[in-house]
């Protein structure tokens, strides 16, 4: 019996250190968000949605602006980081309040102030409210066993067999993408998240003046640290269509927080100058361009 008793003990102890040694091969072909949540505190943060998340590279705000910390991009995606309490409170917990000097980027749309829910305002429905930034108490710790065991849903072997090779998430939160880029393709991927958009996306949503609030709110907060430029990052013409018909004249919505940050820049006026992997998001080219513009407006303020 106690052969067998230390027998069990042993293989127990050997599943959970292999399983353990699993986990901490998570990287950044895991998943689109993972490593955001294994670095410690950022002094100079990239906020949004997507299109900030795909769109605007650390390395070259780093390499222009030379701030003494690194920048850190913390925008995620459309369902997850819509300005709220739960995208706030995450910010709250990544931010290292021992500096004052830090450098934010904040960049809006008008999505992220709209609410897919009947009532626009109703916060505990916000879509965000059971995914990974709810979710996630711990936002600087590797290996971020809490981050896995809750968004993984059991799938740890794509931590060994990533099944998106078109994604490469940095360890200074930028996510690349690695997409086809023959004009069929581009065109096929830009009718498919247009028509979502129009059909699926802009019939729900409706401006929310909760998530208006806790735009000021999230700009407030990180002025307390450093300075706040907003940032409104280009778009196709097909999706500048569908965003006018959610909210017309953005500007004039967000005229206070526009009055709270340093600076504000909309590059929507730039929109065809640039290419789109599906009409929504830049291609990592045009990324690039649109960081160093950004970066060089703010070295000039």
């Amino acid at each position: 019996m106690k052969r067998i008793i230390f027998q069990t003990t042993i293989f127990i102890l050997i599943t959970g250190v292999s399983f353990l040694l699993i986990l901490c091969q998570a990287d950044g072909r895991s998943d689109a968000f993972y490593l955001k949540f294994t670095t410690k505190k950022q002094t100079n943060l990239i906020i949004g949605t997507s299109r900030a998340a795909q769109g605007l590279q650390p390395d070259l705000f780093d390499e222009i602006l030379k701030k003494e910390q690194p920048f850190f991009n913390y925008a995620f995606t459309l369902a997850q980081s819509p300005f709220g309490s739960v995208y706030l409170n995450s910010i709250q917990k990544k931010l290292d309040t021992t500096k004052t000097n830090g450098t934010f980027i904040v960049t809006v749309d008008p999505w992220t102030i709209c609410s897919e829910t009947e009532n626009p305002n109703d916060s505990t429905n916000f879509r965000e409210a059971s995914l990974a930034l709810a979710n996630t108490t711990n936002v600087n710790i590797k290996p971020n066993l809490g981050y896995l065991y809750h968004n993984f849903g059991g799938k740890y072997h794509q931590i060994l067999f990533p099944v998106n090779s078109k994604m490469y998430l940095h360890e200074d939160g930028w996510l690349e993408m690695n997409l086809r880029r023959d004009t069929a393709t581009i065109n096929k991927r830009t009718l498919k998240k247009m028509k979502e958009y129009r059909f699926n996306v802009l019939p729900k949503y409706k401006f929310s003046p909760l998530r208006l609030q806790y735009l000021l709110k999230t700009i407030q907060y990180l002025n307390n640290y450093g300075e706040v430029f907003l940032v409104r990052i280009p778009v196709s013409e097909k999706m500048m269509e569908i965003e006018n018909e959610l909210i017309l004249d953005l500007d004039s919505k967000i005229k206070e927080a526009i009055l709270l940050s340093k600076k504000y820049l909309d590059l929507t006026k730039e929109n065809s100058s640039f290419t789109y992997t599906d009409g929504n998001h830049l291609y990592k080219e045009s990324g690039a361009v649109v960081s160093k513009k950004i970066a060089n407006w703010i070295k000039n303020k």
